[in-house]
């Protein structure tokens, strides 16, 4: 059996991936690619919550690679900004497909299909 690399189409826009120093709050493992959401009384970010009220609720960046905050909060390297594969995002397990779409609006984060 022949073994045969094939690259995960990420990227799907002409926007470049753009990254920024956040705050991650303690206690967390977050997976590669995940949405985070920026908790306004503490200004960490937090994994997306579509259901929460604490600003949790709008995904402002995503986890360019596995994280892990579970020795304390953490500043790490997020994405701010480019146009990325839906299908490769790593939602939330009681995300909706409504929720997914309208996770990034409003924010310099866009979700298309290679094509």
């Amino acid at each position: 059996m022949i073994e045969q690399y094939i690259p995960e189409t990420w990227v799907t826009g002409s926007e470049p991936l753009v990254t920024v120093e956040g705050k991650l709050a303690a206690g967390l493992t977050v997976a590669k690619y995940t949405p985070l959401g920026l908790k306004k009384s503490t200004g960490e970010f937090h994994i997306w919550d579509p259901a929460a009220t604490d600003g949790t609720e709008v995904a402002v960046r995503l986890a360019p690679a596995v994280l892990d905050s579970t020795g304390g909060a953490v500043s790490v390297q997020l994405i701010k900004a480019g146009t990325f594969n839906p299908d490769l995002v790593a939602w939330p397990g009681a995300a909706t497909d409504v929720q997914k779409a309208c996770a990034f609006v409003g924010t310099p984060i866009g979700l298309q299909l290679p094509g």
